[in-house]
């Protein structure tokens, strides 16, 4: 529930001040090393000779847009504490914009379209901003630090956002592989007497007992509830290609080779045909195709017992205050999207290109910008407590703490690994998830997004079928034959082959590299 939210600067005459919501960025005295600690690195010569200015109102301000969910109320605060940051190491300020999730794609659009509205943007996928020639080309600035961002992150995970060779964003520092997940009510398991099996695979037919078990020990409580709105699931070990909207698909974790059609992808057809029987039997929510609520409350309220979801749950991360356990449904994987789905990047119609890379950068390697973009204000909106992890002071908590960007959606931020952890992680979590990442089945299609350029006209007619059918189709709610076989046949009117045999050609051409 966020809205749209831009906090004006004050400018102070100092050099230590606090700006306002403008930054540009610059080298940084902090960098992040793959498991997000912290090493020295010294600021680039280039950049520190041209850090003269020490009167805040003449510096450069960088406008940085980022979606959330959270509650960014104390915004001023914490951005003149980045600003004060920002000040000492590169001479920029910054002026930072949250959006809600929902309008954000539109906002971006009108932003990328004008000018001067934006300079650092969370991108997600970077392929129609390219294509429209919206991205800045950040190869010059960039191949100065690169080794910086090596540090971070593997290199594929860097290359899948090139293009000819040219750099035109980078990846958040998250995970990069996922499995599918049953988030299944953790009260109600702990009462049923249900081991979760952390780390095993449950099969359908297991998952199926445990769902209706469930049912029938908690009168009025929905088995399954969908993710969003009707969305039961969005995917599982098949992979778009970056492609949402699932108009040609690649089995096998991606590794098939092959696109075929989503309605010829026995996964999915399987799993829909399961969730047919599930939802004539009472298992899933009834009214499904109507339900306008997101999972979370459903389950933490107990008004549901489980959601199906793609996510990175590795093994031994429940804590005791979580209110789900994370039941496997297969081995994790890495596909297509793996370091291009979520991405920041620059305008190409910036003003300040030098500085806004500068920006990003300290976002990526500044641990005390990490933290406050996470936790906030310190001793405010956060304390370090006898671990050393980020815990809401006395009297705080999501409902009334004023930056809970760490707590509700520290994913979408550029570095969620380096800083602080929050007081709810385990021990070694940092750890866990890397050894999640590294032990993940590989797809052959990493990095091969699909441009539906070619194709658009047959790809948004595609889209338009897609929103009527994928849906319906996998909430089980519908007759499954039926609608599938309508599904097909829209598909193949709206040139869906076409569009797969375009989608070939571009894998054919990544698998040949």
């Amino acid at each position: 529930m966020k809205k749209f939210r831009k906090v004006l600067g004050l400018l102070l005459a100092s050099a230590m001040m606090v700006g306002m919501l403008s930054a540009c960025g610059g080298s940084g005295n902090t960098t992040t090393n793959p498991t997000g600690g912290n090493t020295t690195a010294s600021a680039g010569a280039e950049t520190a000779s041209r850090v003269k200015e020490t009167d805040v109102s003449k510096m450069p301000v960088v406008k940085v847009h980022i979606p959330t969910g959270a509650n960014t109320d104390n915004n001023e605060k914490v951005v003149a504490a980045i600003n004060e940051i920002l000040a000492k190491e590169i001479g920029v300020q910054i002026e930072l914009t949250w959006h809600g999730f929902g309008s954000y794609s539109q906002e971006l659009n009108m932003m990328m379209t004008g000018s001067g509205e934006a300079d650092v943007v969370y991108v997600g996928n970077i392929s129609t901003y390219y294509n429209n020639g919206q991205l800045l080309d950040m190869t010059p600035y960039y191949s100065k630090y690169e080794q910086d961002f090596l540090n971070i992150f593997k290199p594929q995970y860097l290359e899948v956002n090139k293009r000819d060779g040219k750099i035109y964003a980078i990846t958040v520092n998250n995970y990069f592989s996922s499995a599918t997940i049953v988030h299944a009510n953790k009260k109600m398991m702990d009462e049923m007497g249900v081991d979760p099996r952390d780390g095993e695979i449950w099969t359908l037919e297991e998952l199926h007992d445990l769902v209706k078990k469930a049912v029938e020990t908690f009168p009025g409580t929905m088995g399954v509830v969908p993710q969003s709105g009707s969305i039961l699931l969005m995917g599982m070990n098949w992979d778009n290609l970056g492609d949402n909207y699932q108009v040609g698909v690649v089995e096998d974790n991606g590794n098939s080779g092959k696109v075929i059609s989503i309605t010829d992808c026995a996964e999915y057809v399987d799993f829909a045909k399961a969730m047919r029987t599930w939802y004539q039997e009472g298992l899933i929510m009834q009214d499904v195709l109507s339900n306008t609520e997101t999972w979370t409350p459903l389950i933490q309220q107990g008004r549901g017992f489980c959601v199906i979801d793609r996510g990175t749950y590795p093994p031994g991360i429940t804590t005791d205050d979580s209110f789900w356990y994370n039941l496997a449904m297969n081995k994790n994987w890495s596909g297509s999207s793996a370091g291009s789905g979520l991405t920041y990047g620059i305008c190409a119609n910036t003003k300040y290109p030098e500085e806004s890379f500068e920006v990003l950068r300290q976002l990526y390697i500044n641990e005390d910008i990490a933290n406050l973009l996470k936790w906030g204000i310190e001793g405010e909106n956060y304390v370090v407590n006898d671990a050393g992890k980020a815990a809401f002071p006395e009297g705080q908590d999501l409902s009334n703490d004023t930056w809970t960007c760490g707590h509700v959606n520290g994913w979408i931020l550029p570095n969620n690994r380096n800083g602080l952890l929050s007081y709810n992680t385990v021990d070694g979590y940092r750890e866990i998830y890397a050894n999640y990442d590294a032990d993940a089945i590989v797809g052959a299609t990493v990095g091969c997004i699909f441009d539906p350029s070619p194709v658009s006209d047959q790809y948004t007619s595609c889209i338009n079928t897609y929103n009527k059918y994928y849906a319906a189709v996998m909430s089980g709610a519908v007759d499954t034959d039926e609608t599938l076989e309508q599904y097909k046949a829209e598909l193949k009117a709206a040139g869906e082959d076409d569009v797969i045999a375009e989608k070939q050609k571009q894998l054919d051409a990544h698998l040949a590299k």
